[in-house]
């Protein structure tokens, strides 16, 4: 059985990183793995070095990522005097982790508390119904946990209630603004509306980042100009929608997420990635259509 489901390169500052779609039922990826068990890491690492001279030994990979899903969970960097395989332990920062502050109840007789965000991961602790535990974090469906006594995992969101607080505007913008930076580099790709799909076109982009957080937007950009309020020019706020025309005639045909200090984040054009763009420059100003607010 192969280690890794599929696989992708994408595109850096002086050749490829290769990101590995990690199979979590192969021998190999296991949570002896994950907890950093030196044996099968380095046999992990010998398959993966296997995989680069036989699919691209044409290609300079410089480093290469193992996912689960949008996850990094472990990193092979080939600069030089660097060739070790890391990995990930339950103190990463997932690409895609968005911070809480609150509370939960456990709702199931026993819920396994683990080191990551997946069943992959192994258990390190059990909780109980009735419990109340502090979350600090939410990845997937999984919402990660902070003991009394310091230790940190993750529990999935499907047997916890949150003890809701009011989530304000400001929180629900860091929110949405932080999971759209988890996908910078991400490919262009005309009609993706998922990672599924390899990428995003832009309004795919958008709609898939909101749709994270309940937000429905049209499909296309000159019809996600309808969703939401109008926010007149010059007040444009973090986490507002903002549209444009490449044709520079008044006719959308591009939105971005606006972050604040004249920067959006979007799916710009084929041959492109998810990126920051300055949109305070001649070219954008003079193409600037409208601005829309999704979170009121």
């Amino acid at each position: 059985m192969s280690f890794y489901k599929s696989y992708r390169l994408v595109e850096d500052v002086k050749g490829y990183t290769l990101e590995i779609y990690l199979d979590p039922d192969s021998e190999e990826f296991s949570s002896e793995l994950l907890a950093g068990d030196k044996e099968n890491t380095l046999r992990l690492d010998e398959q993966i070095k296997k995989l680069i001279q036989e699919k691209f030994s044409d290609v300079k990979i410089n480093s290469v990522k193992l996912m689960i899903g949008t996850i990094v969970v472990g990193t092979l960097s080939f600069l030089p005097g660097i060739n070790t395989f890391a990995a990930t332990t339950a103190a990463t920062t997932y690409s895609d982790a968005v911070s809480l502050d609150t509370t939960a109840t456990v709702t199931a007789s026993s819920l396994n508390m683990r080191s990551g965000p997946s069943t992959a991961y192994s258990i390190m602790h059990v909780l109980w119904k009735g419990n109340i535990v502090k979350i600090i974090g939410e990845s997937n469906g999984w919402y990660q946990i902070r003991l009394s006594d310091g230790r940190i995992g993750w529990a999935s969101g499907q047997y916890l209630s949150l003890n809701h607080q009011e989530t304000t505007r400001q929180e629900k913008v860091d929110a949405v603004i932080a999971y759209s930076k988890s996908f910078l580099g991400t490919p262009y790709v005309y009609g993706g509306d998922s990672p599924s799909d390899g990428g995003f076109d832009c309004s795919g982009f958008t709609q898939y980042v909101f749709g994270k957080y309940g937000y429905t937007l049209n499909r296309i950009s000159k019809d996600q100009a309808l969703n939401g309020t109008y926010v007149p020019r010059g007040y444009t706020q973090p986490g507002d929608l903002v549209f444009y025309s490449f044709e520079g005639n008044g006719v959308i045909s591009h939105v971005g997420i606006y972050l604040g200090s004249g920067k959006m984040i979007n799916s710009p054009k084929t041959g492109d990635v998810v990126k920051i763009t300055d949109v305070t420059t001649s070219y954008w100003t003079s193409r600037y259509v409208t601005t829309r607010r999704i979170i009121q």
